[in-house]
């Protein structure tokens, strides 16, 4: 907690969040995709565990 309290830490991580949402915005098409893509492979062994994959679930090979 800082001296100005706990709104002051809200503020503060309100404030970045923002800033993390503006360089994302400002990224390039192909930062955004390289994201997007990682963040898939992240998720598709959580949804695989949980169960069977939709055929539309399946990834593409896409990795160069």
């Amino acid at each position: 907690m800082t001296p100005d309290g706990p709104s002051s830490d809200v503020a503060d991580l309100l404030e970045r969040k923002r800033a993390w949402h503006r360089a994302q915005a400002a990224a390039p098409l192909q930062e955004k995709v390289r994201i997007l893509l990682e963040l898939q492979r992240q998720d598709l062994p959580l949804l695989a565990r949980q169960r069977p994959l939709r055929p539309w679930e399946r990834p593409w090979e896409v990795t160069p």
